[in-house]
């Protein structure tokens, strides 16, 4: 195995929780009316959970010191960050089939939970796997 192989996942992560962050404050399609401290709750504490943990997994597997239960129970915490951000996006939704809110604007901020899901889902895919000896197996693989 060469060295650093399976960080694949992990750098993903980085990047999409650094897009979770993005959407309100980077105004695209138009402006949607919503708090700060809400934007703060949906879209900066999930996307720092996702850097924080991927950037733990990452330097683990570098490390080869990854466990596969922590990296399978990282891969939960990113799918439960993305469906929180998902369902905290649902209203948006219904607001925007209204038109009470730009639809582009909507898509904008509902995808990094769509993506986080995803990447979330596929990472516990990924470790669901691995026996659980203290190594990171299914990263090999």
């Amino acid at each position: 195995m060469q060295e650093g192989s399976g960080v694949g996942l992990p750098a993903l992560g980085v990047l999409a929780g650094l897009w979770a962050v993005v959407p309100p404050y980077v105004v695209l399609f138009g402006e949607l009316a919503v708090r700060s401290s809400v934007e703060l709750v949906d879209h900066v504490l999930p996307g720092a959970v996702v850097v924080t943990v991927a950037l733990i997994a990452y330097f683990l597997l570098r490390a080869k010191a990854a466990s596969s239960m922590l990296l399978l129970v990282f891969g939960l915490v990113i799918t439960l960050a993305g469906f929180w951000m998902l369902s905290t996006h649902i209203g948006l939704i219904s607001q925007a089939r209204q038109g009470i809110a730009p639809g582009g604007a909507v898509i904008w901020h509902g995808l990094p939970g769509i993506a986080l899901t995803l990447l979330g889902v596929v990472w516990t895919i990924r470790f669901w796997a691995a026996d659980g000896t203290g190594a990171h197996e299914a990263s090999e693989r």
